[in-house]
């Protein structure tokens, strides 16, 4: 009787001790989690911008891209009205190969070197003791390859008068890794790489209530 005792004690207490143990690994799961979505995701994000950005200036650098007329062509008629905006889709698509290039390059290796880190004291979910103890890092991965896309936008900008913008639209997927948990972050970039201010009549169906059509190349 006496060991059949000891023995459902024993459970019982490993039984507690396998409780605590998992409500506080819950617990701190959840803290953890928390702090990740709160603070560091918008620090990560900032800082894939800033890599998009620069990435895509780096991009514009090269010889084709130097001339940006080479992007459009524009054609007027005798009375100054345009009568052909036409996109140089190999200087474009060359563009944007660069740019996804050297955006999977820069990305890939900020998430390598990267060090956005949290303090161990976020954990207890206080605010008053987040800024305290030591840093626990993230574990950063970019997910496949990052997607490249142009768009030519349209607006009025007075009598006769069009502002012409294309923008580098980047789209990329950054994978955080916490224990037994993975937050996947979207980052959306864009960019304006040419810009031009057409003076003269633009055909009516490049425009949409005024307010300008976005054409997606």
């Amino acid at each position: 009787m006496r060991r059949k005792r000891r023995k459902f004690k024993a459970f019982v207490i490993l039984a507690v001790i396998a409780v605590i143990f998992t409500a506080g690994f819950v617990y701190v799961r959840k803290n953890l989690i928390e702090y990740t979505n709160k603070y560091a995701a918008g620090l990560i994000t900032t800082r894939v911008v800033d890599v998009l950005n620069n990435s895509t200036t780096q991009a514009l650098e090269g010889e084709w891209f130097q001339d940006k007329s080479n992007f459009y062509e524009i054609r007027y008629d005798n009375e100054g009205n345009v009568t052909l905006i036409s996109a140089d889709m190999v200087v474009i698509n060359a563009l944007m190969r660069d740019v996804a290039a050297y955006s999977q390059t820069n990305v890939n290796q900020m998430c390598k070197k990267e060090d956005v880190q949290v303090p161990y004291s976020s954990v207890f979910g206080s605010s008053l003791l987040a800024n305290y103890g030591g840093k626990y890092t993230f574990n950063l991965e970019l997910l496949g390859n990052i997607q490249c896309n142009y768009r030519t936008t349209f607006q009025s900008a007075g009598v006769n008068q069009t502002l012409m913008c294309m923008y580098i639209d980047l789209y990329v997927d950054i994978s955080v890794m916490l224990p037994l948990y993975v937050k996947n972050i979207e980052v959306q970039n864009s960019m304006v790489v040419y810009q031009n201010l057409i003076v003269g009549k633009v055909p009516d169906f490049y425009f949409d209530s005024g307010n300008g059509l976005d054409l997606i190349g």
